[in-house]
């Protein structure tokens, strides 16, 4: 019985508060007919009084699901009450009650109409019970429209409120997005680039272990340093994660002042590296510094993987702080006709997304793609008015 009950409740929408309005207010008209509150000129309040008055008070539960229907029952039960010369006391209240809902719940349209029922059932009602037009009437549309207003305004307010939190909502989600994009595109930049290293000096280790012993030490150094570099990186990536919460800022993990150790890494794995800066690099502001260096770092990554043997690439960085920046990186595509110590596994295909989604998220536009030769790729990238040498 009561899942039943719970089930109708949830069909017309009516919740706990609804009832609670419901039960106050049939109290007061009980109570209010038992201290047989009258004057001689009114009629006495009797069962049909009451029973108007709990009427109304039940129309209030609808309100959320069905206000035309409030409406409508509290103006009849209004207008039958005043007809009927009773005297003003809490069965009255249904009135004002009916408006205030009608202006929060309903639309305005729905709520302004009321307000006009409602004058009209005061109006009539008490010229029909008492034969004139005394305070009530007077005072009807008076209450009435000023209710329904102030239920319209507040009902503004509170959906003002309301999108305002989900404008709010929708930014954080926003926030957490970029930033789990911004730690996506670290983690593969760094990971990426510390496991090419490897990848490479691993193969060349294990290729002179045996003739050349000191030749596969040094790849072995290398691989300790690219390992010891990335655990750093990912070290300071968890901190990040971890200070999250209390609303640490991250800061850049990489910028262009740690170029010439990029380089030299890639000179290690076997690349020809010519690097020519113009302009004061350390001055371009540190998202452009920042996205510049992944972009070096992921070209070099894709030399390692798909050129040849022995590569020559060819970095040019021109810099015209704090707004201006172009880079660019190309290689010769190696020489097809010899064999690397080992071959790289095929990249995820994500590396040419993040460096798209790094340069343009700093206001910079990127063309990567194969020289006009034929022979190997070039990547450009620039920010303002940046011009590559």
């Amino acid at each position: 019985m009561n899942v039943r009950w719970s089930n109708r409740f949830r069909a017309l929408e009516v919740h706990w508060s609804d009832l609670a309005l419901v039960l106050v207010v049939i109290i007061l008209v009980i109570a209010g007919s038992i201290s047989g509150h009258t004057d001689s000129a009114d009629q006495p309040i009797d069962g049909l009084a009451i029973a108007l008055g709990v009427i109304g008070a039940l129309s209030l539960a609808v309100s959320r699901r069905f206000p035309q229907v409030m409406i409508g029952v509290a103006a009849t039960v209004i207008f039958a009450y005043l007809a009927r010369g009773y005297p003003g006391g809490p069965a009255l209240l249904v009135g004002p009650l009916s408006m205030a809902l009608a202006g929060y719940r309903a639309s305005r349209t729905v709520a302004l109409v009321g307000a006009t029922v409602m004058s009209a059932a005061v109006i009539i009602g008490q010229w029909i019970g008492e034969g004139h037009l005394g305070t009530i009437a007077i005072a009807g549309p008076a209450w009435a429209f000023t209710l329904a207003l102030a239920g319209i305004l507040l009902s503004a307010r509170t959906e003002r409120a309301a999108a305002q939190r989900e404008r709010d909502e929708m930014r954080r989600r926003q926030a957490m997005t970029d930033e789990r994009l911004n730690i996506a595109r670290d983690l593969h930049d760094s990971v990426a680039h510390a496991l090419a290293t490897i990848n490479v000096q691993a193969g060349v280790a294990a290729h002179l272990l045996d003739r050349q012993p000191h030749q596969a030490k040094a790849a072995l150094e290398a691989i300790r340093q690219a390992s010891s570099e990335v655990l750093d990186e990912l070290g300071t990536m968890l901190e990040t994660l971890r200070d999250h919460d209390q609303g640490a800022p991250r800061s850049p993990t990489a910028t262009l002042g740690q170029v010439p150790g990029l380089i030299e890494r890639a000179r290690a794995d076997g690349l020809t590296v010519n690097y020519r800066p113009e302009g004061d690099v350390d001055a371009v502001s540190s998202t452009m510094s920042t996205a510049a260096f992944r972009v070096i770092q992921e070209s070099l990554n894709n030399v390692r993987r798909h050129a040849g043997t022995s590569p020559v690439v060819e970095i040019s960085v021109v810099a015209d702080p704090p707004h201006s920046l172009a880079v660019s990186v190309s290689d010769d595509g190696g020489r097809p006709d010899g064999t690397k110590a080992v071959a790289p596994e095929p990249g995820t295909g994500l590396g040419i997304i993040g460096m798209t989604e790094r340069v343009e998220s700093s206001r910079g536009t990127i063309e990567v793609g194969p020289k006009s030769s034929g022979d190997g790729y070039r990547v450009i990238a620039r920010w303002g008015q940046g011009t590559p040498a």
